[in-house]
This record gives structure tokens, sequence and C-alpha cells, in this order.
């Protein structure tokens, strides 16, 4: 279990306490808090033989700093804030079917452009999905805008770079410009073959979570891999959950949502420099229609 530091500011000081209950509450018992009037710098942190601290520097904002890589991320309080069960299995996605189709509406346009790690969690998270919104108001776009894989469970990460810039990954929190779109339809999921052909692709590889090179893709339950040019990644994990902003997604709702995507993006062309219209949509431009003469 990773030993976690919690340094707060005295303004914060019930904030503190709330997330080293919250912490303990979900089994994560390896937590400590401290006021930074007693200790602010990470060589406390590392002198203790603490894994992680996380620094809470205002009401909405943490910063998480990892003792082991030296890996500093900045991130919304709710991110290290466990707020939901152990994912029930309906909650879950096995289904090699439904995995096919969530790796299409991602990679067909879409980026990666965040990820996180908490304890035994892996998460990266996505821009521009071919996934029907139906809670945006129809005066806006119905393309899904955010949306998120996360493993739990023997999770693990790698990143892939032919970069010089060694830290490149670490720019994520901070640098909205830090997006790399997914080569198209290179990504998968539960592919250890495919997946091991993109590791040898690159002349970099940074192992960000237990992460045991060709030995670990073999063995895990679940795994996703993306090019994305000059970087890219494998994570996996023994459960997947996808997450969006209206909350988790079962395996029916992203059929549905793919389905409805398509039925939409037909209808946005088929309207197209009408009065009628659909609100110009990133992805539906994107995703141009086959001229049938």
């Amino acid at each position: 279990m990773k030993k976690t530091l919690i340094i707060y500011k005295p303004e914060y000081a019930d904030l503190a306490v709330k997330l080293l209950d919250n912490y303990r509450a979900y089994g994560h018992e390896a937590v400590d808090i401290v006021s930074e009037e007693e200790h602010d710098d990470i060589e406390y942190a590392e002198k203790m033989q603490y894994d992680e601290a996380v620094f809470i520097e205002d009401a909405d904002t943490v910063i998480v700093h990892d003792i082991g890589s030296g890996y500093t991320n900045r991130a919304p309080f709710s991110d290290v804030f466990y707020n939901d069960p152990k994912p029930d299995l309906h909650e879950t996605i096995t289904n090699r079917d439904t995995l096919n189709i969530l790796a299409d509406a991602i990679s067909d346009v879409g980026s990666w452009h965040r990820w996180l790690i908490r304890d035994d969690m892996v998460q990266v998270q996505f821009c521009d999905i071919m996934l029907y919104d139906e809670n945006i108001p129809e005066t806006e776009p119905h393309s899904t805008d955010i949306l998120a894989v996360r493993f739990r469970g023997n999770s693990f990460a790698v990143f892939l770079d032919d970069l010089k810039d060694d830290k490149w990954y670490e720019r994520f929190p901070d640098d909205d410009s830090a997006i790399y779109p997914i080569e198209t339809y290179n990504m998968a999921f539960d592919d250890a073959e495919e997946a091991g052909r993109l590791l040898n692709d690159y002349e970099h590889k940074t192992v960000i979570k237990d992460f045991n090179g060709p030995e670990t893709l073999l063995t895990t339950k679940h795994l996703l891999y993306a090019g994305c040019d000059e970087v890219g990644f494998i994570v996996g994990g023994n459960e997947i959950e996808v997450i969006g902003r209206k909350g988790k997604y079962t395996e029916k709702e992203i059929e549905t949502a793919y389905k409805k995507w398509c039925d939409y993006w037909k209808t946005y062309w088929k309207l197209r420099g009408t009065k009628d219209a659909y609100p110009k949509d990133y992805v539906c431009e994107i995703s141009i229609p086959v001229r049938e003469d």
C-alpha cells in the first residue's frame, strides 16, 4: 500500500482531515497529515519514507508529488478524493464488441490529453469522442467532449516517445496545449501482440506504474494501447471503467451512444448549410462523409 503524507495550510485543516478520513474509508490506511507550519517540503516526506506527498494548495486544488519518480502533478481536489463505491460488475466493461466500438469512437478523431495515477488505479483521458451526449443543450454540439478510461486492480502504465524532451508527459496537468491526436485506429483494447509492436516502435519507454515489459502484456487481464505519432502509451489492469461528465458508462450505454452519434452525424451533414443546420461540431466536421458520386 502506498504511504501518503497530506500537507495542508492551517486554513485548510478541515479539508485535510476530510481527505484523511476519505482515504482510510477506502482502505488506504497508510496516510498521515501535517500542517505546513511544521513541515512544508518534500525532503521531510522523503526522510520519513513516504511514497507521495499531497499538498492542499487551496480548497479546489492539490499538488501530488511522487517521491520515487520526482513527478509532480497539480490536480483538482476531486481527483484525489474517492467519491464512488467499488465498481459493480455492470459498471465494468468486458465485452469485446463494446471495447472495439469504444476504441473506434475515441481514435477516429480524438486526442489523448490527460492521465492520472492513484494507488491501484490508472486513468487516461481523451477529448473529441464519437459518442452522442444527450445532456448537452440543443444549441450546442452533441459529440462527447471528455471521456476517461480507468483501470483498477494490478494496474500498470508505460509511456512511449521519440522526443528529445524526457519530461513531456509531465506537462499534461498544467498545459492545455499538451494534446496528442491519436493516429486513426492505432488504438485497441486487449491486443497484446499489437501492444508489443507499439512498444518496439518507440525509442523511449517510461514506466509510470508497475510495467515489467512484454511479460506484463501477456499476463494482464485487460490493456489499452494507442499511438499518437511521436508519443504513445500502454495501460491496463483487471477491470475497465469508462467515465464521462455524467458518470460511469455501462456497456449498453456505450453502444447506444455510438449508434446515436452515427445517426446524429448523418443528419448533421444532411442539414449542413441549410437553415436547419445543427450547431457546428468539430468531431462531425473532421469526419467528412464519402461522396456517392
